[in-house]
C-alpha cells in the first residue's frame, strides 16, 4: 500500500480530530501514513503527500509567513520531483482569518500549481472552487463527504439532558459565523419562553465585551439568554449539543463545517443558511433535521424550527451516520490516491 504523509497528522487530536481519524483509518486500510519533521520531509520519500488547511502557513507576521512559505514550497517540490502525488482536502478554498489576504492568495496559486488530486466533500464546493481558481479544473478530483466524528467527542455526561426548550450557537465566535444575525433577530423581536446559549471564545477581549453587553441587553430585556464565553472543550461541547434543541449556524460562508456533521450524527437539529457548506446536509436530511434560513434571519424562524426540530431532537439518523462513516469514505480516499499512483492523474475521473 501507500506511504502517506499527512499534515497535519495526529497532533491535531485536540483541536479538530479530523486528520486523526483519516490517519487511524489508513493505517486500518494498510497504508503507512506519518507526519515526519523537517528534516525527514527533505531527506526522505513517500507516494502520497495529502494537505489540509494550507493558508494556515499565512502567520500574522509577515517575515515569518514569508519564511514558512518558502519552506513548504521547497519541500512540497522536492517530493513532487522525487515522485510523491500531492493531494490537497479542501476544507474551504479560502482561509476565515484572512490575515494577509494578498499573501495567501500568492501561496495557494503556487500551491495549486504543485497539486496532483483535490478531495472535496461537495460537487458545489468543487464547483465554487474551480470557478475561484481555474487551475483546478485539470486537477482530478475526488467528492467524497465529511466523515462523522465516529466517537472521537466523548458521550454527554450522564447528567446531561435534552433541553427542549434550548437554542444554542456553539463554538469559537468569528465574523463569518453570523452570531450578529442571530442577536439581531432576537433584538427586532419580543421575547419568548426559550432558552437561548451561546457558548464560544470570541477572537478578541474587546469583542468579548461587546458582546457580553449585547447579550446582558437581551437578558435585562427579558430573554433567557445564557452565555459562556470561553473555548468548548471535547466534553462541553458533547453535553451542549446533546442538551440543544436546535443548532443555529447562521455562516456567512464557508464550504464545510465540522460542527454541523458532529450535531447532525449526534441527533441535534441544525438551522443552517444557504451557502455551500451546507447543501449536502440540506439535500441528505432536510427539515426538520436541516432548516435552511431565509434572510434575513428572523426570531419567528427560529421559532417555527425550534417548534419542528422538537418532533426528531435526541434521535439519531442511522443512515446518515452510516453513509458518512470514516471506514467507508476513507476507503473512497484510499482508492483515490491508488489510482493516483497507477494512472499518474493523467485522466480525469469526473
Amino acid at each position: 500500500m501507500a506511504r502517506v504523509w499527512c499534515f497535519p497528522g495526529e497532533e491535531n487530536r485536540h483541536s479538530n480530530p479530523y486528520t486523526a481519524i483519516l490517519i487511524g483509518q489508513l493505517r486500518r486500510l494498510g497504508h503507512s501514513p506519518s507526519s515526519p519533521g523537517w528534516k525527514e520531509r527533505f531527506t526522505g520519500t513517500c507516494d502520497i503527500l495529502h494537505l489540509h488547511w494550507p493558508q494556515k502557513v499565512i502567520q500574522p507576521g509577515l517575515l515569518r509567513s514569508l519564511r514558512t512559505i518558502a519552506a513548504w514550497a521547497v519541500f512540497l517540490a522536492l517530493q513532487k520531483a522525487r515522485g510523491a502525488k500531492i493531494v490537497w482536502t479542501m476544507h474551504n478554498a479560502v482561509s476565515h482569518e484572512q490575515l494577509r489576504p494578498r499573501l495567501e492568495r500568492f501561496w495557494m496559486a503556487r500551491f495549486m500549481a504543485l497539486l496532483d488530486g483535490i478531495h472535496a466533500m461537495s460537487e458545489s464546493s468543487l464547483a465554487q472552487a474551480r470557478l475561484r481558481h481555474p487551475v483546478l479544473t485539470r486537477i482530478p478530483a475526488l467528492v467524497a463527504p465529511h466523515w462523522t466524528y465516529s466517537g472521537a467527542y466523548p458521550p454527554p455526561a450522564a447528567t446531561i439532558g435534552l433541553r427542549r426548550d434550548t437554542v444554542s450557537f456553539l463554538g469559537d465566535i468569528k465574523g463569518y459565523k453570523g452570531l450578529d444575525d442571530m442577536l439581531a433577530a432576537l433584538e427586532n423581536a419580543e421575547p419568548d419562553s426559550r432558552r437561548y446559549l451561546v457558548h464560544g471564545l470570541p477572537e478578541s477581549p474587546a469583542e468579548a465585551a461587546a458582546l457580553e453587553a449585547r447579550l446582558a441587553a437581551l437578558s435585562g430585556r427579558g430573554w433567557r439568554m445564557e452565555w459562556v464565553l470561553t473555548r468548548l472543550s471535547d466534553q462541553e461541547m458533547a453535553d451542549r449539543l446533546n442538551e440543544t434543541l436546535i443548532l443555529l449556524l447562521p455562516y456567512r460562508r464557508g464550504e464545510n463545517s465540522g460542527l454541523a456533521i458532529l450535531a447532525a450524527e449526534r441527533g441535534t437539529p441544525v438551522m443552517v443558511s444557504g451557502i455551500s457548506a451546507f447543501s449536502n446536509l440540506l439535500d441528505e436530511l432536510g427539515p426538520p433535521r436541516v432548516t435552511a434560513i431565509t434572510a434575513p434571519l428572523s426570531h419567528r424562524q427560529i421559532a417555527e424550527a425550534a417548534q419542528a426540530a422538537a418532533a426528531v431532537a435526541g434521535a439519531v439518523p442511522l443512515h446518515f451516520v452510516a453513509r458518512r462513516s470514516p471506514e467507508r469514505v476513507v476507503a473512497e480516499i484510499s482508492n483515490y490516491y491508488l489510482f493516483l499512483m497507477d494512472s499518474g492523474g493523467r485522466k480525469l475521473p469526473r
